[in-house]
């Protein structure tokens, strides 16, 4: 209890004090700042040398990784050493058009000199867009349009322009403040360009020496045939990165830290069990290790001051079912194949799924569970692990595939995986 900001501290037990007072330490459903970021200072650094050195990668991971993260903090972290770095999400944008309005408007933001400077290097360096520009004193934002008929021009076109413009820019500014930039979800610039646009893009940049390019994409299958494939524009453009998984041991040491700082005892093995629960997921795990400090903090178990493997998992039920809502409409989207197909994805573990066991258990043939698979790895459901020597399947979202266990698979007399 608090009183005219003096502690009573015979009256409540120390540990509720300092629960009220720390914040969860487990963050996700945002951009993380440097100080959050766990075990990533080689992709970190890959990706600010890669910029001051005016090269080209191309990042690639999954969803949750943490990739937009990563992207975020090198980017701030050379920011705040003068260099000039614009950072787009691709999916942000429905057309390429907007995202070459996109890039101008981030260019202006980035330029120095005053508003009246800025808008005359913009319109200079980007001529061939007559890019139309805006600054809102109360907001100190640009915006811009562009002054070219885009509905009688190819968008990829325009992008190649933006991105020669960049350059230009990046010419006019000492040697020692270099100039990048982050297409996060780069897929989506192929999607709606089509296959066309890989050639475009390359013949533009490939030609470009001041501007440090980082590609990063989501769709792993997507991104690494674009870069692997001999027939394809962007092969060997630049290097390639593969985010994977945070080592396991440092993920644990992690998670153990923050728990015990705040004041819980944590089982040897709990923090294992949340760790496959979550699959290894950043995303997942920073979750599930939110949820568990949360309902530790609200003492909504027998022992409020122990993580154990029990509580671990009652939490991960617990979680699972407040997405209920959510996972059911996904759920009643997909076709009965789709749905049977799930099913035996979650039963094997994502593996031998071309089996016998998987047609009899899906009801079709090879070629329908084929299909049906590639159909939810195409739409975010489901995506490639590569192994060293196989391939597995696993869920996008590790708890959607949790939710099917304790939620669909009981209720089908299925023994849940």
């Amino acid at each position: 209890m608090i009183l005219k900001g003096i502690i009573l501290f015979g009256m409540i037990p120390f540990s509720m004090i300092l629960f009220s007072v720390i914040i969860n330490p487990f963050q996700f459903g945002r951009e993380l700042g440097l100080g959050s970021l766990i075990d990533r200072a080689d992709e970190l650094a890959t990706v600010e040398r890669t910029i001051r050195e005016g090269g080209k990668l191309f990042l690639i991971g999954p969803r949750r990784f943490g990739k937009t993260s990563i992207l975020k903090t090198a980017a701030d972290r050379l920011s705040a050493e003068s260099a000039i770095v614009l950072r787009l999400d691709a999916e942000s944008y429905p057309t390429l058009d907007l995202m070459v309005a996109g890039i101008v408007t981030s260019a202006a933001r980035h330029l120095k000199g005053g508003v009246r400077r800025a808008g005359e290097q913009v319109r200079r360096f980007f001529h061939t867009l007559r890019p139309e520009l805006d600054y809102s004193v109360l907001d100190d934002t640009w915006s811009a349009k562009l002054g070219i008929d885009s509905s009688r021009q190819d968008h990829t076109v325009l992008l190649t322009e933006a991105l020669n413009g960049l350059e230009q820019l990046a010419r006019a500014q000492p040697k020692t403040r270099p100039v990048g930039l982050i297409i996060d979800e780069f897929q989506r610039v192929v999607e709606l360009g089509g296959r066309v646009a890989e050639g475009q893009i390359r013949a533009a940049i490939q030609t470009h020496s001041r501007i440090g390019y980082v590609f990063a994409g989501s769709k792993t299958r997507m991104l690494n045939d674009m870069v692997t494939d001999a027939a394809r524009p962007f092969y060997r453009l630049g290097s390639k990165m593969f985010l994977g998984p945070i080592p396991r041991e440092d993920f644990s040491r992690f998670l153990e830290e923050k728990f015990r700082e705040g004041g819980y005892s944590v089982e040897p093995q709990a923090i294992v069990r949340l760790l496959d629960l979550a699959e290894d997921v950043p995303y997942n795990v920073q979750m599930l290790a939110h949820s568990c400090w949360f309902r530790l903090r609200e003492g909504t178990t027998a022992n409020p001051s122990a993580l154990t493997q029990p509580f671990v998992y009652e939490t991960l039920v617990y979680l699972v079912r407040q997405q209920d809502p959510f996972f059911t409409q996904l759920w009643r989207a997909l076709t009965s194949i789709q749905q049977r197909t799930l099913l035996a994805v979650v039963e094997q573990g994502g593996v031998n799924l071309q089996s016998t066991k998987t047609a009899q258990s899906v009801g079709r043939g090879p070629g329908t569970i084929r299909k049906s698979l590639h159909s939810m790895i195409d739409s975010g459901i489901l995506r490639e692990d590569h192994l060293m020597s196989s391939t597995r399947l696993r869920f996008e979202d590790p708890f959607f595939a949790q939710w099917i266990r304790v939620t669909i698979m009981p209720a089908n007399g299925l023994r849940q995986a």
